[in-house]
Formats: structure tokens, C-alpha cells, sequence
């Protein structure tokens, strides 16, 4: 028998509006995930980028070891020229007195008009060989004169080459200073534009970051409207079926509106199967991570010098002899899933579809967690936009 025009009629606008749902959140998950590769791509060449501020930096260093170095050769360099610019004053006024010297005894003992100290002490001699003996002293103390100038001529010039090299070495000094100081530059130069790079980099992530959680409170919008549309027509499918139907000896009633105990939807109110029991090691849990409060958010991080968000909760458990895969997919198979109402302190619980977030829930609607970049492992409430994105819980112990 032919349906009637209006319920043929509402039939089509039910699939219909199905099917522009399902679309819509199609769109959604294809827009979403599309900005989690964006994301994911903009950290990756922030850690590119910081691997090479770490090479720069170490290059950096290198260069201003050498810069310091070849200041110091020129500083050692200009120490020797200014002494042997001393030594060079006083062998320049000692050779002065030893020509003056020399000059004065050559006059006085062979050119002089008038008795000279020299002939006086000849003609002193008593005897002949008194005599020879005077004049072989005289002679002795001539070639004696000749070589002390002969000494000092010579150590003049030792000190004039000396001179020469030393400004030779200042020159290469001074080429070598500057040369290392313009390789240090260029370094400080790179480094610098690598670490405007890097906050760029990072502020795209903030700003893709800001957009995706907009995205998700759009999508949990949705699908919150979504069921409440659902929970309303299915509410008004039961009411025209009673109405229609005559009073039954007893009514069956149906599992309306409940969630499928696998941890999709919000979570919240939804109904679960018989979770284990709330054991001591979830309170471990709770006061291992507690310790950990203020640590910086590391991008794939999962030591006590920074934690993401999986490796977090890993590392809390494996202090337990727990052991949680670095990967929010794997830890929301990790153990027994709970709904909201059924959270107890050491549980994990999860949020936005795809349990891209994780955290450890502490008990009175807090939990702790490692939230994104810029951020540090701090203590949240399951409220607001958190409960809005709420995916479900896992009792992993």
C-alpha cells in the first residue's frame, strides 16, 4: 500500500537532512585535518630552523674564538714593536757616544795641533821599550774603540730588522683581526635572521593553532546541536507512536539519546559499560605528574625537560612500570574506556574527535595536562570549551 504524501514527505526530509549533516561534518573533518597537516608542517620547519640556530651558535662560538685570538696577536705584536722601538733609542744614543768617543781619541791622538793626552802619555816613557809599550796601549785602545762602534752599528741594524718584521706581523695582525671580525659578523647576521624566522614560524603556529580550536568548538557546536535535533526527533517519533498506538499492558522502553561506550561524542552523560574499579596506582598517577607542573611544552617531548601532551601521560606511567605508546591514537586503546561520570584520579581522558589532546584527570572536574606550544604542564578545568570537546576517558590501571 502506497505511502501517504506526508510521511513519504517527511521521510525525504529526514534522509535529506542526514545527508546534509553528514556532508557538513565531512566538510569539516576534510577542513580540520587539512589544518592539522598545516600545523604539523609549520612545526616541523620550526624544529628545522632551531637545528640550525644550534649550528649557527656553535659556529658562532668558533668565530669569536678566533675573533679573541687574533686580537690577541695583534696585542702581542704591538707589545714587541713598542720595545724594540726602545731598544732602538738606546742603541741609537749608544752608538751617538761611541762615534763621539772614537771621533775625539782619533783627533786628539793623530790630528791635534797641540799635545794631546795621548802624545803626553808617550812622551812620558822612561825607556825605549816603555815607549813601545805605550804606544801598543794607545794602538790596543783605538782597535778597542772600533769594535765597541762596530758592536753597536751591529745592533742597530739587528734592531732595524727586527723593526721591519715586527710591523710586517702587525700588518697581517691587523688583517687577521678584521677578517675574523666580519666572519663573526656574517654568523651574528644569520643567526639573527634565523631567529626572526623561527618567531615567525612560531606565530603561524599560534595563529593555526588559535583557528583549530575554533574550528573544533564550531564542530562540537554541531554535532552538540546535532543530537540535541536527533534526541527532539526521536522524542516526537515516541510521542506520535503512543498517541497513535493503544495503551499497552506495559510499555518497553528504548535506549534513546545514550552514547555507544566507545568513547566518541562528547562523553559527557553518555552511558558506559562496567568500568574496573579506581585502584591506588591512579592516585600514583595523579602525584607523579604533580610534580611536573611548570615544565615547558616540547614539541615531542617526553622527559622532565618538556613534555607534549602523549608523552606526558607516558612518562607519569612509566615511573608506574606502565608502559603507554608516545601516541594519543594508541594510549585511547590502552586500557578500559570510561564515560565522564564514571572518571576517577589517574584516568586519561581525551579530547576533540580523533583524541588529538590527553591528559591525566585529577578528580573535582580538574585534570593536568601539557597543552601546546608556548604553554607549560599545568592544571585545567573539564568545563567550558574543555567539556564541549570532550571525547571520553581511559582507565589504564
Amino acid at each position: 500500500m502506497p505511502s501517504p504524501p506526508g510521511r513519504r514527505l517527511r521521510a525525504f526530509a529526514r534522509i535529506f537532512g542526514g545527508i546534509a549533516v553528514v556532508s557538513l561534518l565531512a566538510f569539516f573533518a576534510a577542513s580540520g585535518s587539512a589544518r592539522g597537516d598545516s600545523i604539523s608542517q609549520k612545526k616541523a620547519e620550526a624544529a628545522r630552523i632551531e637545528r640550525e640556530i644550534q649550528s649557527s651558535q656553535m659556529r658562532l662560538e668558533g668565530a669569536i674564538q678566533n675573533y679573541d685570538h687574533a686580537n690577541q696577536q695583534l696585542t702581542d705584536v704591538r707589545r714587541q714593536v713598542s720595545a724594540n722601538k726602545r731598544m732602538l733609542t738606546i742603541a741609537k744614543a749608544n752608538l751617538a757616544t761611541a762615534r763621539a768617543e772614537l771621533s775625539a781619541f782619533l783627533v786628539s791622538s793623530y790630528k791635534g795641533q797641540s799635545p794631546t793626552a795621548s802624545a803626553i802619555f808617550v812622551l812620558g816613557a822612561n825607556s825605549f821599550s816603555d815607549l813601545v809599550n805605550r804606544v801598543e796601549y794607545i794602538n790596543h785602545t783605538a782597535l778597542s774603540q772600533q769594535q765597541v762602534l762596530h758592536q753597536v752599528m751591529s745592533y742597530q741594524h739587528s734592531v732595524k730588522v727586527h723593526a721591519y718584521k715586527l710591523r710586517v706581523a702587525e700588518r697581517q695582525a691587523t688583517s687577521l683581526v678584521k677578517k675574523a671580525a666580519a666572519a663573526k659578523a656574517a654568523v651574528e647576521s644569520q643567526l639573527a635572521s634565523q631567529h626572526n624566522m623561527l618567531a615567525s614560524v612560531n606565530s603561524d603556529i599560534r595563529r593555526l593553532i588559535a583557528q583549530h580550536q575554533a574550528y573544533l568548538r564550531r564542530l562540537a557546536a554541531e554535532r552538540a546541536a546535532r543530537l540535541r535535533r536527533q534526541q527532539a526527533a526521536a522524542a516526537a517519533a515516541a510521542a506520535a507512536a503512543a498517541a497513535a498506538a493503544a495503551p499497552p499492558p506495559s510499555a518497553p522502553t528504548g535506549d534513546v539519546g545514550g552514547g555507544s561506550g566507545t568513547g566518541g561524542g562528547t562523553g559527557i552523560g553518555t552511558s558506559g559499560g562496567t568500568a574496573p574499579p579506581p585502584s591506588s596506582i591512579g592516585q600514583e598517577a595523579v602525584a607523579i605528574a604533580e610534580r611536573y607542573l611548570g615544565v615547558p611544552y616540547v614539541w615531542g617531548g617526553a622527559s622532565p625537560s618538556g613534555f607534549d601532551c602523549s608523552g606526558l601521560t607516558m612518562y607519569v606511567y612509566a615511573q608506574l612500570g606502565i608502559h603507554l605508546a608516545h601516541f594519543t591514537g594508541d594510549q585511547w586503546n590502552e586500557g578500559t574506556h570510561v564515560t565522564y561520570s564514571q572518571l576517577a584520579p589517574g584516568d586519561l581522558v581525551f579530547f576533540y574527535p580523533g583524541e588529538e589532546h590527553v591528559g591525566i584527570y585529577i578528580g573535582g572536574g580538574l585534570f593536568i595536562h601539557a597543552p601546546h606550544t608556548g604553554t607549560v604542564v599545568q592544571i585545567s578545568s573539564l568545563s567550558g570549551y574543555y567539556a564541549a570537546v570532550f571525547d571520553g576517558g581511559v582507565r589504564v590501571a
